[in-house]
């Protein structure tokens, strides 16, 4: 009985713990976006997270593997939960909520969106199933502003213009453009009050007058 326990002992240990796993993630993240993938050792890691490369992988059996669980990690404020976000908000309310919440997430994930647009870039091979993950956010983004635009077109919350797809993607267009200028030129240059305010004016006609919760302030 006591040489199982032994054994018990030996294959259960106590460390490490979920914050030495942390420190890992943390690490990899600064060098897979300073030096990418195939250029960062796990050794490198090792040094940058201050632990033991057996350490390493006992979490991660492979660099793969810690590349993926950074993806993970990286990704996880991506997915929204817009129905519950949503509510009980008309079409119009929705669309607004929607550019917001793109907004906020580009002014406080910065450093992620920099890491993924570094992959898709710099690093080819590592960069095709990131590419199919972010792509499907992306997609599904795009899917949803599409059809709240032209539920908005139905129920006339806003004049009929171009297709729901044109909208959509001439909508997208300028959010990605708000995002290349953050990323380039910093908090100054990404103003969301300022972007409701156009998406107002351009696709439902209003003033500054005509919104009343033109004034509110962002989280």
């Amino acid at each position: 009985m006591a040489q199982d326990q032994v054994k018990v002992a030996a294959s259960d240990p106590r460390e490490p713990a979920q914050g030495s796993r942390d420190e890992i993630l943390r690490a990899a993240i600064r060098l897979f976006a300073d030096r990418g993938f195939h250029e960062t050792s796990m050794s490198e890691v090792a040094r940058e997270a201050r632990v033991s490369k057996a350490l390493i992988f006992w979490h991660f059996k492979t660099k793969e593997e810690l590349f993926m669980a950074v993806l993970n990690r990286l990704l996880e404020p991506y997915f929204i939960d817009f129905t519950e976000e949503s509510g009980a908000l008309n079409e119009r309310e929705q669309i607004l909520k929607l550019v917001e919440m793109y907004l906020l997430f580009v002014r406080d994930h910065a450093n992620s969106v920099r890491f993924f647009i570094t992959q898709l870039l710099h690093d080819e091979h590592r960069g095709e199933g990131l590419g199919s993950q972010v792509m499907q956010l992306y997609d599904g983004y795009r899917s949803l502003l599409t059809s709240l635009i032209a539920q908005a077109y139905g129920s006339g919350l806003c004049a009929r213009g171009p297709s729901p797809e044109s909208a959509a993607a001439f909508l997208l267009s300028a959010l990605n453009g708000f995002l290349i200028e953050f990323l380039f030129m910093g908090q100054s240059a990404l103003d969301p009050q300022h972007a409701l305010r156009m998406v107002r004016e351009w696709l439902f006609d209003e003033t500054t007058q005509d919104s009343p919760d033109d004034g509110q302030v962002l989280a």
